[in-house]
């Protein structure tokens, strides 16, 4: 304020000085410019004069009280009327308390008596600066508020001012993010209007501490929503009093957005552990159905597996099985499942993703538009109202496919509206639950009491394995004894008959796609190590749930044997593998029951990669005297470190011989 003053006071000043009596004008005048040279003095003789002379640069009016025509009060009316704001002082030599009440009342801002000259314009050059300069000042003041409402009108960011207890200006954005118009957040608490409770108490602190912070804290807007926002609080003086002032930023989609990348680390930190430590079909399929049971929204989850004659059986479930058995989806025969709107039915009948809003019967289903206010006897009728009881605000129903094979559905009814991102997370679960269905499925094959055996004659010049037969001649013979993924590759442990070692090493490094590992000479084979890419028949042949048990490469052809559950059809499998193949020709199908002594028992026992290491060792000679592989070589092999290999080989090697000297 004072800096305001200062800088206005050494600016010249234009005043207008009117009176019908020349002689004292004139003196007047003269003498004003000798006490304040800063004036530009201007004359006038006359209220129309006066009007006349008017011009935008005037600062300030002095005018005599009696005049022809027009007494200087109303000579002041017209002078507001064009210019609503600019000083106007009554100098009249007619002095009374009278008058000096009316000319304050009409709105003079100074009320002067004429005495001698050199007084009159001492006492009018004082009282024209102090009125000129408030008036600069109000004026400036009201700029730099109009500038201040602007900016803070147009910041993103709800902002608020605060001053003894009360709120005494918001901006629009504080209104649009809370809901309330402005006289609600000014007239009331504004801690209590709009902050959620459990943070009120450290705001009400912040604003009594008087030192600037940042808080994080949520509010509640008019409508019930909790947004998260970061508080920053700040103290100043304005106009002399003490105030603070806080700014809200609205953090909620940030803060949503952390949220679900931490839920997506959590759930795939999860879903590895389940991967890693479970094996059968019933733990994968339990342990995902805890893990969404997890969630306190989830009112049951369940996975249903289909069965060898088409049906649905349950392999899993969580939570509250009251709706699943009411709603009859355990116990759905063929007719129902075919006709059913049921959600986990619907989706496991047409292989798809099936959401529904659920309504308590008597509203709009979400995927059909059925309108549930219909008969008793319509298709929903029957879930909805399960659903209802059980506290089912929304359903959804994910089909279980991997490979090209249906596995079952997987179904989820939660407490809660219909959430775009839940629904792609089930959908991930799913099909990563598909995925680790098939792989257990395929573990459990390895040492089932019974397994279907399927051969197989395939070709396609372009795959990996049958590229290398072809690049070696029909007098070759091209035996597979272990597949180990590896990314998208896939790496081949072989013996060849009819073909040299040089014949061999020349045929690997002549495919594209084909990357060259050891070949090595000796009791009438070559064997060799090499990787290949897409199409890759032992990647196929495990995504469709088999179990690669043989495959001989001869005459341009790949005579392939796989072993699959018996609750695993054939039909589809093989559409799997027709699907990534020119040719598939399924040349035998058997039941086999396998001796489950203590193969069986120690292929159950053994981990992956246990199972990985000890095999790949033995058909790349490690145990052979002298080794044809050393530890490295065949640590290199499967792609893991030294003592890696060395470690789960000896855990596999312990396993072995437990099984053998302590079984019972």
């Amino acid at each position: 304020m004072t800096e305001t003053t200062d800088r206005t006071s050494a600016d010249p000043v234009t005043v207008l000085l009117v009176d019908d009596n020349r002689d004292w004008l004139t003196l007047v005048v003269h003498r004003l410019r000798e006490v304040a040279p800063d004036f530009e003095v201007r004359e006038a003789n006359s209220p129309e004069g006066a009007l006349a002379r008017l011009t935008a640069d005037v600062e300030c009016v002095v005018s005599d009280y009696y005049m022809p025509g027009r007494t200087g009060i109303e000579l002041l009316a017209a002078v507001r009327d064009a210019r609503p704001d600019i000083p106007f002082l009554l100098f009249t030599g007619a002095g009374s308390e009278g008058l000096a009440s009316s000319a304050l009342s009409a709105g003079a801002d100074d009320y002067i008596v004429k005495t001698s000259v050199d007084d009159s314009a001492a006492a009018l050059a004082t009282r024209v600066r102090t009125a000129v300069d408030k008036h600069r000042t109000e004026r400036a003041l009201a700029e730099s508020e109009a500038r201040y409402r602007t900016l803070v009108e147009n910041v993103r960011d709800a902002i608020f001012v605060a001053r003894d207890g009360g709120v005494v200006l918001v901006n629009e954005a504080a209104t649009t993010l809370t809901g309330y118009d402005r006289a609600a957040l000014t007239d009331g608490d504004i801690v209590e209007t709009v902050v959620h409770p459990d943070d009120r108490g450290r705001v009400r602190d912040a604003l009594d501490r008087r030192v600037p912070q940042s808080l994080d804290i949520r509010i509640r807007n008019r409508g019930g929503e909790t947004r998260h926002c970061i508080l920053d609080i700040d103290h100043v003086v304005d106009d002399g009093l003490p105030g603070t002032i806080g700014v809200i930023r609205d953090i909620t989609a940030q803060v949503n957005h952390q949220r679900r990348l931490e839920r997506e680390r959590d759930t795939k930190e999860a879903i590895r552990e389940i991967l890693v430590r479970q094996s059968s079909r019933v733990e994968v399929a339990e342990s995902f159905c805890r893990y969404i049971g997890s969630d306190p929204d989830t009112v049951a989850a369940w996975v249903g597996e289909r069965t060898a004659g088409g049906g649905l059986d349950p392999l899993a479930v969580v939570g509250d099985e009251s709706y699943l058995r009411t709603a009859g989806v355990f116990d759905a025969d063929a007719a129902v499942r075919r006709d059913s709107t049921e959600p986990s039915l619907t989706a496991f009948r047409e292989g798809t993703t099936v959401v529904r809003a659920v309504d308590d019967g008597r509203g709009l289903d979400a995927d059909t538009d059925t309108d549930a206010d219909a008969p008793a006897t319509a298709p929903d009728a029957g879930w909805t109202a399960a659903a209802a009881d059980a506290d089912i605000e929304t359903a959804v129903a994910v089909a279980l496919r991997y490979g090209g094979v249906d596995y079952g559905v997987l179904g989820v009814y939660r407490r809660g509206a219909d959430d775009d991102r839940e629904r792609r997370r089930f959908e991930e679960l799913a099909e990563t639950l598909g995925y680790a269905l098939s792989t257990a499925e395929s573990r459990e094959a390895l040492v089932a009491d019974e397994v279907v055996r399927v051969r197989l004659r395939v070709r396609d010049a372009d795959a990996g394995l049958l590229a290398v037969g072809d690049a070696l001649g029909r007098d070759a013979e091209v035996v597979v004894h272990t597949v180990l993924p590896r990314g998208d590759r896939e790496r081949y442990f072989v013996t060849v008959r009819g073909a040299s070692e040089a014949a061999v090493t020349d045929a690997l490094a002549s495919l594209d796609g084909v990357t060259p590992g050891a070949v090595t000479a000796g009791d009438g084979v070559v064997r060799a190590q090499f990787d290949t890419s897409a199409p890759s028949l032992g990647t196929t042949i495990a995504d469709a749930g088999g179990v690669l048990h043989r495959v001989v490469v001869a005459d341009g052809e790949a005579t392939v044997v796989v072993d699959l559950s018996r609750r695993r059809p054939a039909g589809p499998f093989v559409e799997a593998l027709a699907a990534a193949f020119d040719s598939v020709v399924m040349t035998a199908r058997s039941h086999r029951t396998v001796e489950s002594d203590i193969g069986a028992s120690v292929l159950d026992g053994l981990t992956d990669r246990q199972r990985e290491s000890l095999e790949v060792a033995y058909r790349t000679g490690y145990f052979e005297r002298p080794k044809r592989r050393s530890a490295a070589e065949v640590a290199e092999a499967i792609g893991v470190s030294r003592s890696t290999f060395t470690q789960h080989l000896r855990a596999a090697q312990r396993k072995v011989f437990a099984e053998l000297f302590d079984a019972e």
